[in-house]
Parts: structure tokens; C-alpha cells; sequence
């Protein structure tokens, strides 16, 4: 493991897997047994599951997402982890009279032992393939880039054979001109480029910085604020790198620092996005009805495209289609230089109150904010989660400031602090301003609340 994420996620997993297996073991004992849950009984037999699997799990590294080891040292790793528990189970219904009355055989034991071992194996392997899969796609992945040299080749090397953490190298910065030419099919860029430019023009979520501190090359101080500045994390390699334990000297186990002005509480962001897959599935399947109905509206208009399709930019730069039930006359974005003098927001942004490009059906859209519900298609494939700050336009984002560059650090949302509490009566800094505290105080909460508000704005039909 190299960062904080990893860690959480590996915790997170070896959970899931405590929890299925207690979930098997009362399966396994309403089908087998015809034993229903008894609380004093099956509490018991559910800790000691949770707790002796949780061991096991953690010390064999079976919580870890990415393949480091082969399907069968996997399958023999789960074996060694049900082996113990189930001997247990046996030596404590064999020996101790209380927990043999609890009616819970060997052969029952052996069935819940060979039951756990078979879906355990299959569900890390479903799921391993289920994250490539999705990683293949260029979902659920960070795009970083490594400043290293010759010193912190291993570590390079390392990163480049271990594909699924779920990172994308965008290039390796070096000044090691030896270096260069060790990694084939790696893009190297020369140190001495301007390393703040090329992050802000370059969809980049993380540095990976493998040089000693004391190295002339960088200043790792000016680093750390250029990056911070936008939302890009930093982890600084610590360069007492220290052999695992448990790899029998094989791997390499390299430690960072991280400094990072954004949320990382990746079980929180984890919450995050799991709800808003769930909430976006169950808006657009309750909402169908009404979504055939709006087509139908504006393709009888004017004939024209039913959805308008843009590109925004998303989480830190990277470029996506957003989708919106079209509320414009056909030909809009064509017209916008026509009505450039009657734009009445400041900054880099247009909007016109009583735009006359706006459709009969479109006005009653924007009024209620349905115009907005193909996002949660956006919000489904990853690009988009349903509160977080507006994706701007590319004109937009090369008109930014660069502080104003880490309004991208958070996925761009469908809702958030400036729609249902500022809307057109804030000026573009202030709009600004409550994206940045909403990065820098978010809370599933806060997003519950903005939501509950949401509800309110389209309930007025206020929106504009």
C-alpha cells in the first residue's frame, strides 16, 4: 500500500468480507439447520466471525483491491483463514457442553467452512474483474504524474507492473537524464519544465514527489502551495523504504506524506458515490414517465434534437459530454456572440434572465428544473455526482484565476451551495467562494441538507 486511499479501501474491503461471511454463516444455518436466529447463540458463534476473520484477512493482505498475488496463493489464503475458524468452532463445540446444546454439528461447520471458502474466492475475483473493468474504461481513476530519478526507480517500476491500484500515469518528470530511457512505453518529460503550468493545464490529481527533500532540483515548499492552490494532492516519498513482513522480503513497502487541501476520507467518498449511483438509478426510473412526456414536448416544438449535449470540464480538468432535456432553439450556441452586450453576469460566465432563445416548452424546464434530469445519466457513468459545484465550460475555466481552479478539485454536481442558495443573485466571486467552503467543509450531511433545499427550489419552481 502506498497512500492513505489504499488503506482505507483495504480496511473497507476486509469488512465486507466479515460481514458477507456472517451473513453466510446464519444462511447456512437456516438452510441446514432449519435454525432460526438466536440471539445469545448466534451472536457469539458472529463475533468470534468477526473478529478472528478481520485478523486473518488483515495479516494475508486479503482486503487489497489490486492483484499482488495469484488466484490460487488468494484461494490458499482464504483456506488458512476458514481452516482456523471453523477448528475453532469444532474444538468449542466438542469441548464445551453450553455450545454443543447450541445444535451446530461438525458436518455443519465443514458445509458453512467449504460455503465461505468458495464465495469468498468468487467475490474477490468477480470484483477485481469488475474494478478492471471499469478502471479499462477510465472510470474510478486518479491521472498522476511521478517526479523521480535513479534513486527512486523501484518504486517507479513498481507502479508501472501494479495496474489496478486505479491510477493513471500521465508522465514521470525527471532530470536523471540516464533515467529517461529505463522505462519503454512511459511517457518522460524533462524536469526543467514548468512544473506549475503543466499542472494546471493537465488533468492531474495527484503528484507522486520521489526525490530526496534536500534535492536542488525542486522546491518541494513552492510545490506543495502551487498544488494546493488548485486542489492537487501531494505525496512526498520518505525515503526509509522498508521491506513488508509479509512478502517475504520480495516487495518493497514504500511510505508517503500527503498534503492535500481536499476531502480523502475515502469511506466518506466511498458513501458519496455509492448513494449517488442508488439516488440517480431511482430518480430516473420514477421520473420515465415524465421524461417520454418531455421528449415528446419538445421534439413537437420544433422538431429538433430532444437533448443538449456539451462538453464541461469535471474533476481536476478532465472533459466529459453533459447532457440536458434541450430548452433552447436549435441553433443557441451560435447566437450567444450576437447577444454578448445583454449578458448580465460578471465574470466569465453568460446568462440573460429573459433570454430569447429560450423555447416555450424550455422556459417551463428551466423554471422547474427539469431540464436537469438527464444529468443523473452523467451522475451514473461516473462524470458527475448529484451535489458538488456546476461543471463550467472550457471559456469558462481559461478565464478562472488560478485559486479559482480548485472549484474543480470535487466532482461537479447536479446541485449545490450556489444553486439553491445563491442562484443569479450572487456575483461570480461570491458563486466562486461557496464552491470553495463547500469543498472545504463537505460532509454527507451538508450534501443531505443542499438536497432537502434542492427539493424546496423545485417545489417554487424558481429556477431560471
Amino acid at each position: 500500500m502506498i497512500t492513505k486511499r489504499e488503506k482505507n479501501l483495504s480496511i473497507l474491503m476486509i469488512i465486507v468480507q466479515v460481514i458477507l461471511t456472517m451473513l453466510l454463516f446464519l444462511g447456512t444455518q437456516l438452510i441446514y439447520s432449519k435454525k432460526s436466529f438466536t440471539y445469545w447463540e448466534d451472536i457469539f458463534f458472529l463475533t468470534q466471525i468477526a473478529i478472528l476473520w478481520s485478523i486473518f484477512l488483515y495479516k494475508l493482505r486479503l482486503g487489497i483491491i489490486f492483484r499482488e498475488k495469484s488466484f490460487f496463493k488468494g484461494f490458499r489464503d482464504y483456506l488458512v483463514t476458514i481452516f482456523f475458524g471453523i477448528s475453532l468452532f469444532y474444538i468449542e463445540i466438542k469441548f464445551f457442553p453450553l455450545i454443543r446444546d447450541t445444535g451446530h454439528s461438525l458436518k455443519f461447520i465443514v458445509i458453512f467452512g467449504i460455503f465461505d471458502l468458495l464465495f469468498l474466492s468468487i467475490f474477490k475475483l468477480v470484483f477485481y474483474h469488475s474494478m478492471h473493468y471499469i478502471r479499462s474504461k477510465g472510470h474510478n481513476t486518479r491521472h498522476i504524474i511521478i517526479i523521480a530519478d535513479s534513486g527512486s526507480a523501484s518504486f517507479v517500476d513498481f507502479f508501472i507492473k501494479s495496474k489496478d491500484w486505479g491510477y493513471n500515469l500521465i508522465a514521470v518528470l525527471t532530470k536523471d537524464s540516464k533515467f529517461k530511457n529505463k522505462f519503454d512505453h512511459v511517457r518522460m518529460i524533462r524536469g526543467d519544465i514548468d512544473l506549475k503550468d503543466f499542472i494546471t493545464k493537465n488533468p492531474i490529481d495527484d503528484i507522486f514527489y520521489c526525490l530526496p527533500i534536500g534535492d536542488k532540483g525542486y522546491d518541494i515548499e513552492q510545490l506543495i502551495r502551487e498544488s494546493d492552490e488548485i486542489g492537487v494532492t501531494v505525496h512526498i516519498m520518505e525515503h526509509d523504504i522498508i521491506e513488508d513482513e509479509l512478502s517475504n522480503s520480495k516487495n518493497l513497502k514504500f511510505n508517503f506524506v500527503t498534503h492535500s487541501t481536499v476531502s480523502h476520507n475515502y469511506f466518506y467518498l466511498k458513501l458519496k458515490d455509492l448513494s449517488d449511483i442508488i439516488l440517480s438509478t431511482l430518480a430516473l426510473v420514477l421520473a420515465s414517465p415524465f421524461i417520454i412526456l418531455i421528449a415528446l414536448m419538445i421534439k413537437m416544438e420544433d422538431g429538433g434534437p430532444v437533448f443538449f449535449k456539451q462538453e464541461r470540464i469535471g474533476l481536476n480538468g478532465r472533459r466529459f459530454t453533459f447532457y440536458k432535456f434541450r430548452s433552447m432553439v436549435v441553433n443557441a450556441e451560435n447566437l450567444i456572440n450576437e447577444l454578448h452586450d445583454k449578458n448580465e453576469a460578471d465574470g466569465p460566465v453568460f446568462k440573460i434572465e429573459n433570454d430569447p432563445r429560450i423555447t416555450k416548452i424550455g422556459r417551463f424546464l428551466r423554471k422547474t428544473s427539469l431540464d436537469e434530469l438527464p444529468q443523473f445519466y452523467n451522475v451514473i457513468k461516473g462524470e458527475m455526482s448529484v451535489v458538488g459545484p456546476r461543471p463550467p465550460l472550457l471559456r469558462e475555466v481559461k478565464q478562472y484565476e488560478r485559486s479559482q481552479l480548485r472549484r474543480l478539485s470535487m466532482k461537479p454536481g447536479i446541485t449545490g451551495s450556489w444553486q439553491v442558495w445563491g442562484r443569479h443573485q450572487v456575483s461570480f466571486d461570491e458563486w466562486m467562494r461557496m464552491d470553495l467552503d463547500y469543498i472545504d467543509n463537505w460532509s454527507l450531511l451538508l450534501d443531505f441538507k443542499i438536497i432537502l433545499a434542492t427539493v424546496t427550489v423545485i417545489i417554487k419552481a424558481n429556477g431560471q
